[in-house]
């Protein structure tokens, strides 16, 4: 009985070398192929975002400008004064440059951006702009730490809550849950602010109800920095724990959970990731609502920030280049928070550069 020998037949390219039989699409085994798609989805991230950051800031500067021209009445006559006369009002409109035309002052404002020069405020006769930069680390040293405990805080309790009512499992805790977290989160923040004097400052007088120079700046920020964490942090939270209720039913959850991982590695190495790319996307939305509510709270706290420069601009001194200065700050310091967050998304998942 003789053995027929099977040969396999391998099909060749059009004119060329035989081709592999896992097929010409498969990537080379080093990562070439998939680390060059992924350096290319970069660069057009990157490009796309820079051309995004370029666009919002020449309408922030547009903004900026017809802040002044859209104010209600005269800004010559509110600077000079209702008791000035029309010589005095004129004369404060030619320093102004208000005499021309729009299209130049215009011009004449985009340059002085450019510089950084905003004019020089008409209380402190300083430029505008060092004005407001004495007072944007105050308005950080509250924003900053509040972001951070409010992303901390949201997600280990919104995992927990989650994790906790997996496959409707007590439903008293997720009802109680439910009510409590949308309950602080609808409570506007200077309500909080105050109430939170009442309790901390005045009843058990744990904690200073102001900014002073007699306490120490660290322990002043403690009720700031809360007001702005508690109504974020709840509406992180809920968001978390719908979050965790859908990946906690996913397959790869499923067979974790039936290979018994420890729970460490089973939340925090495989649930953690998924759910803080939803976490850092509402992050960025809550910023930007956080820069206005610190506004709020530095006003309650008497805090020296951004807060109470604006207002006194605004409401007592009729400084406009401070107006201009502060929004287009407020609105840069927005900007770039959020780029630096859609970039630790594109780290943490790569599929949102495309987005």
């Amino acid at each position: 009985m003789s053995i027929i020998p099977i040969v396999t037949s391998m099909p060749t390219g059009p004119g060329g070398p035989p081709i592999p039989a896992d097929g010409p699409d498969i990537p080379d085994p080093g990562g070439g192929p998939r680390a060059a798609s992924l350096a290319g989805a970069w660069r057009r991230f990157l490009l796309r975002r820079a051309a995004g950051l370029i666009v919002n800031v020449t309408l922030l500067v547009v903004v900026t400008f017809l802040i002044v021209q859209l104010i209600p009445g005269d800004p010559a006559t509110a600077i000079a004064g209702e008791n000035a006369t029309l010589d005095q009002v004129e004369m404060v409109r030619t320093q102004l440059g208000l005499d021309q035309p729009i299209p130049v002052q215009f011009a004449n404002y985009m340059m002085g951006v450019i510089q950084g020069d905003f004019g020089d405020s008409y209380r402190f006769r300083v430029p505008a702009l060092d004005v407001v930069m004495a007072a944007v680390p105050y308005t950080l040293a509250i924003t900053i730490p509040a972001v951070l405990l409010l992303l901390v805080v949201g997600i280990a309790v919104g995992m927990a809550v989650g994790v906790a009512t997996r496959a409707d499992r007590r439903r008293f805790l997720g009802t109680s849950f439910n009510v409590v977290t949308g309950f602080i989160s609808s409570v506007p923040v200077y309500v909080q602010a105050t109430a939170l004097v009442v309790i901390f400052a005045v009843w058990l007088r744990a904690l200073p109800p102001a900014y002073s120079q007699a306490y120490d700046l660290s322990q002043a920020a403690i009720l700031p920095v809360l007001s702005l964490t508690l109504g974020g942090a709840c509406a992180v939270a809920r968001v978390v724990r719908r979050e965790a209720a859908v990946i906690l039913e996913q397959d790869y959850m499923r067979t974790a959970r039936g290979w018994r991982l420890p729970s460490l590695a089973l939340y925090a190495k495989h649930m953690l990731p998924n759910l803080l790319t939803t976490a850092l996307t509402l992050s960025g939305i809550i910023l930007t609502a956080l820069l206005g509510s610190a506004l709020i709270t530095e006003a309650v706290f008497a805090w020296p920030g951004l807060g109470g420069v604006i207002v006194q601009a605004i409401s007592i001194d009729k400084d406009y280049p401070v107006i201009r200065a502060a929004v287009f700050v407020i609105g840069v310091i927005s900007l770039v928070i959020t780029l630096v967050i859609d970039v630790i998304l594109g780290i943490i998942d790569p599929r949102t550069l495309g987005d």
